[in-house]
C-alpha cells in the first residue's frame, strides 16, 4: 500500500510539493479478468480523457489478450486521437484469435497499456471492466495493474496489507468470489489467510491454498469451495480480509457475487484494511477549524422497491470518531438531521451498515420521507492528530422484490477535511453511461467546509460511440444540491446515443462537485460506481 501523503505527492494534488526525484508516467496499464461463455460476456468501456484532462493530442492504446493460463493470445494498437466512446468487446477479440470463436467458453486477461510522450501523471488509466448479457449488467473501473519499474512496486509496497472492503453473501443463491491476474513473476503455492467479520462482529479464520500460479494467469476464487459460508454467516452477508503474498502486480482485486446459476453477477474491487496500521502516515491531522475533519454526500434512492445502505467495513487505522448525517431535498434544502447518531472505536474491527430506508422510515415524517434525496455524513474525530487517511466504504443501491438483489457495492473515499482543495478553481469529472436498461446520472455539490454555501456552475458535454459528435449542457447546482440525468426520460440524450454506451464529461467552476453513475435492470441487478 502506497502511504496517502505519497499519493498525494505522485498525482500532483494542488498545494502539495513534488519531488525532484519524481519519475514522469509514460506507461498507464489496468489489467482485468475477462470472461466470455453462454450466460455472459465482457467488454471494456473508455474515452479520449487524456486529450481532454491532459490537453495530449494523442496516445497509443496496446490491447493485450492472453489465456487464463497467461499465454498471449493476440495483440492489437490503436491511436486514441479522439476523445469519442469506445468500446472493446471480448468477442471481437476471440472471433480475431487463432481456434477460438465466440462460442468458445473462454476466461482469461485483458490487458491495456496506454503510451504517451508527457506525462500521464496517473499509472492506473479510466477504463471500466463491463459483464453483461440481455438481462443484466455490471462494472467497476481499474482494479490490478502490472507496475511500470521497480520504483512503482516499491511505492505501492510501502505496507503489505490485506485486501477487503467489499459483501460476500452466503445465501444458497450467490457464490462470493475474487478474481485477479497474476503479474509477470512465476509463484509458486500461495497461501491466502482469510479473516471473516459477520454481522453481529463475530470473525473466522482459515487459509485459502491455491496452486501454483504461472507469470499473467487469470484466476477466480470462488469462496465456496474452501470455506462453508453457510456455517459461519448463516444465510446473512459479511466481509472478508485477504492477507496474500502476491508481488509483481498492484493487488487491487475483483470481487463481487455471483448468481449461483452464473446468469448475473455483481462486482466491485477491493480496499486496503488499513486496522493494524498505526504509524503517523497512517493519519491527517485537521489544520483548519472552518473544516469537517471529513465527510461525504451521497444520493439515496429510497423510493417504491429501492433502497440505499452504506457498509462500514472494519478496515480502518485505529482512531474514535462519530457520525452526523444531514438530509437535503434535490435542490440541497435541508430536510432533517440526525446528529451524533453513532460512536465509533475502529480498534472493535466494527462492521455495520447504516441502512437508510430503515433509518428514515423510524425517525422522519412520510412528507420528509419524500422530500429527502441525499445526505451529508459527517465524521468527527476524538484526536484530531489521528484522522485515519483511508476511509473507504461501500455503498449498496438495490432493488427488493426483484428476481435477483444484487446491488452496488461501490468502494469509494469519504473526503478529507483538506484546505488545500480550497485553492482549486474547479473540478473535471467524467463517468461512462451504460445506457443498458435504466441508466442514470447523478451531479452532487457537497464539500467539506462547516458553512457550505458555494454554489457550482457545470458545463456538461456527451460522447457516443459512433463518430465525433458530442451533445452539450450547463445547469447550476446550490449547495448539497444534486442533478440527475435519466436517459430513458430524455429523447434528445436517446437518440443522441442510439442504443450505445457512452460518456459524460463536467467541468465545474467547483472543486467539490462528485458524480455517480448507475443502471437499473428489471433483473434487480444495479450498476454503478463513483465517477472519475
Amino acid at each position: 500500500m502506497k502511504t496517502y501523503q505519497k499519493h498525494l505527492e505522485s498525482t500532483h494534488a494542488i498545494g502539495e510539493s513534488v519531488s525532484l526525484l519524481r519519475k514522469p508516467i509514460f506507461r498507464s496499464s489496468a489489467i482485468f479478468p475477462v470472461m466470455h461463455n453462454a450466460q455472459f460476456s465482457s467488454r471494456v468501456l473508455y474515452m479520449g480523457y487524456w486529450l481532454l484532462k491532459r490537453h495530449i493530442p494523442e496516445i497509443q492504446l496496446l490491447i493485450s489478450l492472453r489465456s487464463q493460463s497467461g499465454v498471449l493470445l493476440l495483440r492489437q494498437s490503436i491511436v486514441v486521437d479522439t476523445p469519442k466512446a469506445a468500446s472493446i468487446y471480448l468477442a471481437d477479440l476471440i472471433n480475431l484469435t487463432p481456434n477460438l470463436s465466440a462460442d468458445s467458453d473462454f476466461l482469461g486477461s485483458l490487458e491495456l497499456e496506454i503510451f504517451s510522450t508527457r506525462d500521464l501523471v496517473y499509472p492506473y488509466p479510466a477504463f471500466v471492466i463491463n459483464y453483461f448479457n440481455d438481462d443484466f449488467c455490471t462494472s467497476v473501473h481499474t482494479t490490478g495493474r502490472i507496475y511500470n519499474d521497480i520504483e512503482d512496486l516499491q511505492e505501492n509496497d510501502a505496507y503489505s496489507v490485506p485486501e477487503c472492503g467489499f459483501d460476500i453473501q452466503s445465501d444458497t443463491q450467490f457464490s462470493p468470489f475474487f478474481a485477479f491476474v497474476n503479474g509477470i513473476f512465476a509463484a509458486s503455492e500461495q497461501i491466502v489467510h482469510y479473516t471473516i467479520v459477520d454481522e453481529d462482529n463475530q470473525t473466522s479464520e482459515g487459509i485459502i491454498t491455491l496452486k501454483d500460479l504461472k507469470p499473467y494467469q487469470t484466476l477466480v476464487v470462488h469462496f465456496k469451495d474452501h470455506i462453508d459460508l453457510k456455517a459461519i454467516l448463516k444465510g446473512k452477508k459479511g466481509a472478508i480480509k485477504l492477507r496474500h503474498n502476491f508481488k509483481g502486480f498492484f493487488p487491487r482485486f475483483l470481487a463481487g457475487n455471483f448468481q449461483s446459476d452464473k446468469k448475473a453477477l455483481s462486482i466491485t474491487h477491493t480496499y486496503y484494511d488499513s486496522s493494524d496500521v498505526k504509524d503517523q502516515n497512517a493519519y491527517w491531522s485537521r489544520s483548519s477549524e472552518e473544516l469537517n475533519d471529513s465527510s461525504v454526500f451521497i444520493p439515496l434512492f429510497i423510493e417504491q422497491n429501492l433502497y440505499t445502505d452504506l457498509v462500514f467495513y472494519p478496515i480502518y487505522s485505529p482512531s474514535e470518531f462519530t457520525i452526523d448525517m444531514i438530509f437535503y431535498d434535490e435542490n440541497g434544502q435541508f430536510v432533517a438531521q440526525l446528529l451524533h447518531y453513532k460512536y465509533i472505536q475502529t480498534q472493535n474491527k466494527e462492521l455495520f451498515t447504516l441502512k437508510f430506508k430503515e433509518i428514515l422510515a423510524n425517525n422522519f415524517s412520510k412528507t420528509q420521507l419524500e422530500q429527502i434525496k441525499g445526505v451529508n455524513l459527517i465524521k468527527n474525530w476524538i484526536d484530531k492528530n489521528h484522522i485515519p487517511t483511508r476511509l473507504k466504504f461501500g455503498l449498496n443501491i438495490g432493488t427488493q422484490k426483484q428476481n435477483i438483489d444484487l446491488p452496488t457495492n461501490i468502494c469509494f473515499n469519504s473526503q478529507i477535511g483538506n484546505p488545500n482543495v480550497l485553492q482549486k478553481k474547479g473540478t473535471f469529472k467524467w463517468a461512462p453511461i451504460l445506457n443498458h436498461h435504466q441508466s442514470k446520472i447523478v451531479f452532487t455539490n457537497a464539500g467539506t467546509p462547516k458553512i457550505y454555501k458555494q454554489n457550482a456552475t457545470l458545463q456538461i458535454t456527451f460522447y457516443r460511440e459512433n463518430d465525433n459528435q458530442t451533445l452539450g449542457r450547463a445547469f447550476d447546482l446550490k449547495p448539497f444540491g444534486q442533478h440527475t440525468i435519466e436517459i430513458l426520460k430524455d429523447p434528445e440524450l436517446q437518440q443522441f446515443l442510439q442504443n450505445q454506451t457512452g460518456w459524460v464529461t463536467c467541468i465545474a467552476d467547483n472543486p467539490f462537485v462528485n458524480g455517480w453513475y448507475f443502471d437499473f435492470q428489471k433483473s434487480g441487478v444495479v450498476a454503478g460506481d463513483h465517477s472519475f
